[in-house]
């Protein structure tokens, strides 16, 4: 990888989301966006960007989460639609759908709503799915579980699968996971969940595989935060080898040095994870196209899980503080 040009794109992809997104946006939801297209390969289009904004003001309420901080994250992804009139009536249709699921609306819900399948006849289906996965969940962990684990509900969920058994899957998982010190939280049940993506049955090699990443990353000084959990599950389906993750621990090295980086270090092994496993992808035939636009919604959730998060926490902040 060429380290100069992934610093060069980077900084005029902040610069160009910086410009679009206005200076009230919380600056870690630029960096998530333009992380996002840095790693894709993909060319950051300011104008339509603000189209997309501009149409989700026209169609939303005031009152609309679209109107808040993770609008901004979600306006990124309906960007790779050609229609944007219909992608956000698209979004919105399906937030109904969600509610009728007896889903609460919220953050959660319309990143969850991106992720419904886009045959119109399954919508209804799928929606339930993902509500009677989200409750078998909450069987296991009734108070940990919560709005957060919505997108991977939709996302994990299917009519042809036995939602008991995903969910006593990541169970396992999340079990297993904590005896090696893994810490216990939201963030440890969502690598559950993410451990389930290619089957609901259990996979005995994946726990030792996610242990074996997060232990080579930290022996080369890089620092995995449970917020970075999710992402080691990402690169155990993948079943990436040493090289790969050299490739990731070289990476992370070379941004940690980058100046619009110095306060977000978090967003560092985000971002070379991101750039591995769009590299991986474009490499490893046995991929299908089905299964990387999948981990490509998985990552997306991910992030938009951490930007709802900061949302919390400045609301949080601003209301102690007020």
């Amino acid at each position: 990888m060429d380290y100069v040009m992934i610093e060069n794109q980077f900084t005029q992809t902040v610069e160009a989301v910086s410009k679009a997104a206005g200076w009230t946006v919380d600056r870690k939801i630029i960096l998530a966006i333009a992380s996002k297209y840095v790693a894709s390969g993909k060319s950051f289009d300011s104008v339509k960007y603000k189209e997309v904004l501009q149409e989700i003001k026209k169609q939303s309420s005031w009152m609309s989460p679209l109107r808040t901080t993770v609008g901004y994250s979600i306006a990124a992804n309906l960007m790779e639609q050609e229609n944007i009139e219909h992608a956000v009536k698209n979004l919105l249709t399906n937030v109904s759908i969600m509610k009728e699921a007896k889903f609460r609306s919220g953050n959660f819900t319309f990143i969850g709503a991106q992720f419904l399948t886009e045959e119109e006849s399954g919508k209804h289906a799928h929606a339930q799915s993902a509500r009677a996965l989200f409750d078998a969940i909450r069987t296991h962990h009734r108070f940990l579980t919560s709005y957060e684990d919505i997108p991977y509900a939709v996302l994990l969920s299917s009519s042809m699968d036995d939602v008991e058994v995903r969910a006593e899957t990541m169970n396992r998982y999340y079990k297993e996971l904590r005896t090696y010190n893994f810490n216990a939280g939201n963030e440890l049940q969502w690598l559950s969940q993410v451990l389930t993506f290619l089957s609901p049955q259990y996979d005995n090699k994946l726990v030792s595989s996610v242990v074996t990443i997060r232990d080579t990353l930290k022996k080369q000084d890089v620092k995995v935060k449970t917020m970075h959990y999710p992402l080691l599950g990402f690169l155990a389906i993948l079943e990436v080898n040493n090289v790969h993750l050299q490739q990731i621990i070289d990476l992370y090295h070379e941004l940690k040095g980058m100046k619009l980086l110095k306060w977000h270090r978090e967003f560092v092994l985000f971002m070379a994870i991101q750039m591995a496993i769009y590299d991986i992808a474009k490499v490893q035939q046995s991929l299908s196209m089905t299964i990387m636009s999948s981990i490509e919604l998985l990552i997306q959730a991910q992030q938009a899980a951490m930007l709802a998060a900061v949302t919390a926490a400045t609301v949080a902040s601003s209301s102690s503080s007020s």
